[in-house]
């Protein structure tokens, strides 16, 4: 039987976290009018409203040193950085609420013999690397036995230019947290607590390696798509919206 997909456990290290939440098909608060905007292509809700949203646990930015908000605390890679934001510098803010303080976190109630901590932002020691950091997730994700967890760019969503690279975490027994490896952006960035950052997909360990077939031309499988795809360019001649309601019958009909 297949794993059930549908429930994922987040076991919290420090309180009053900002912590995943489901995404939703809606990506923004007020629509244009008329047709043809991007809410009204199911692909694009669809894939939107999958899986769940993370948000930035902490108050985090990456800009020039005087564009640093007061009260915040700046620091640059231990590495030099060279080209044009070699005098830029990340900065965070400490939030007593979550034991957060001074780039790190202290985690909550842990059994080790010396405090444990986990850092908010790092960095690779690599010279190559130095266009990458790390943004540390204060939390543990736990998911059925053989699911794994696909962590994404935002889907259809901004993150002021920062890029994260795609991680594929079997968060069925893995216990650290996760860390968000993101590519940095070209313009300042500014993210408070809360704001979304990246996306989490749960994906099912059997669906790693997909078998791919091509259809021979003389199969019946061949005919039948060539006859559908002709009905649903009659369909969509009749009504530009004919996607949204073939989807919605043929919902209807497995319900």
């Amino acid at each position: 039987m297949p794993p059930d997909l549908s429930e994922i456990q987040i076991v919290p290290l420090v309180p009053n976290l900002e912590l995943p939440r489901r995404a939703s098909p809606r990506t923004r608060a007020t629509l244009p009018p008329g047709y043809g905007v991007q809410e009204q292509c199911l692909p694009f809700t669809a894939a939107s409203g999958l899986g769940l949203l993370i948000p930035s646990p902490i108050r985090f930015g990456h800009c020039p040193v005087i564009d640093v908000p007061e009260g915040c605390r700046s620091f640059r890679s231990p590495l030099p950085v060279t080209g044009p934001q070699a005098d830029w510098v990340f900065y965070v803010q400490d939030n007593p609420r979550c034991k957060f303080s001074g780039n790190a976190f202290s985690l909550a109630e842990s059994p080790a013999a010396t405090p444990v901590v986990e850092p908010g932002i790092s960095f690779f020691d690599r010279e190559d690397q130095q266009g990458l950091f790390k943004l540390h997730l204060p939390y543990v994700w736990r998911t059925p036995p053989e699911v794994d967890t696909l962590f994404l760019p935002l889907l259809n969503r901004s993150a002021q230019g920062l890029e994260v690279q795609s991680g594929l975490v079997e968060t069925d027994w893995y216990s650290n947290p996760v860390n968000m490896i993101l590519r940095k952006a070209a313009n300042p960035v500014h993210f408070r607590e809360g704001e979304d950052i990246a996306h989490a997909i749960l994906i099912s360990r059997q669906q790693r390696n997909p078998q791919l077939q091509i259809a021979e031309s003389h199969s019946r499988l061949t005919r039948e798509t060539r006859h559908a795809l002709a009905d649903w360019y009659a369909q969509h001649a009749k009504d530009r919206s004919a996607y949204k309601v073939l989807a919605r019958s043929r919902q209807g009909r497995i319900e």
